[in-house]
């Protein structure tokens, strides 16, 4: 089962396909922007544009552009692999796909006083900007879109689960994890999902479903779809 935004499921399901699996797409998020947000905000007085997804790159060049002079930051390779669709060029990746690794690499190639804005989503972690003020900057954690549930998978959600249709679960994102319990609704969910092999993006999505008593059986190294798939092959291999 593929729970990715309808937009950006046509990718997972093409991975799932190339390795003969079967996709099965029920989006758990989706995504509305705030409009005119931007335009709040003089963004030539910022000396670096921190991306943290491909959603935040998208909804923000949807109202923007970056200004000359201005340095970007990319958290994850589909973040940067957004940016470069775009022809934007990036001064900072950090080699962990995690709030932590751009909060370490940040204080490393940026002077303390520098201006830092997050265009990112209403659910962003308090973690990034909370860390990034620790070490002196000036951070702006700007919300350009929100995260919202799509009611309208929860009866093809329920009839997947409840009549056993798929092998695996895949959560990308703690929201994903989030908003498959509320569609639920299911008390004993733990036992509902017996048999089923869920696999998560990386450790904060693994820590969201470990808050529900849930725990995934694979966990990948590197942090993306790909390394979902990969981990998954060596994970029914053994």
């Amino acid at each position: 089962m593929v729970t990715r935004a309808r937009e950006q499921a046509t990718s997972f399901t093409k991975l799932i396909e190339e390795k003969e699996g079967i996709s099965i797409e029920i989006p758990l998020i989706s995504f509305e922007s705030r409009n005119q947000l931007l335009n709040s905000i003089t963004l030539s007085e910022y000396s670096w544009i921190v991306f943290t997804s491909a959603n935040g790159v998208r909804f923000f060049l949807k109202q923007a552009k970056v200004p000359k002079g201005v340095k970007v930051a990319a958290v994850g390779s589909k973040t940067a692999k957004a940016l470069k669709r775009y022809g934007i060029e990036i001064n900072l990746m950090p080699k962990d796909f995690i709030a932590e690794g751009l909060v370490a690499a940040l204080s490393r190639k940026a002077d303390p006083n520098e201006k830092i804005l997050l265009p990112r989503g209403n659910l962003g972690r308090a973690v990034l900007p909370g860390q990034l003020r620790d070490l002196g900057f000036n951070v702006t954690d700007l919300p350009i879109y929100d995260t919202v549930i799509p009611y309208e998978s929860r009866a093809a959600l329920k009839r997947v689960i409840e009549e056993r249709e798929c092998d695996v679960i895949t959560f990308t994102s703690s929201s994903t994890v989030h908003h498959f319990n509320q569609l639920l609704q299911a008390e004993n969910l733990k036992d509902k999902l017996k048999g089923i092999t869920i696999v998560v993006i990386g450790p904060i999505t693994e820590k969201t479903l470990l808050s529900y008593g849930i725990v995934p059986q694979v966990v990948p190294d590197q942090y993306t779809i790909e390394g979902m798939l990969d981990s998954l092959e060596r994970f029914f291999e053994k």
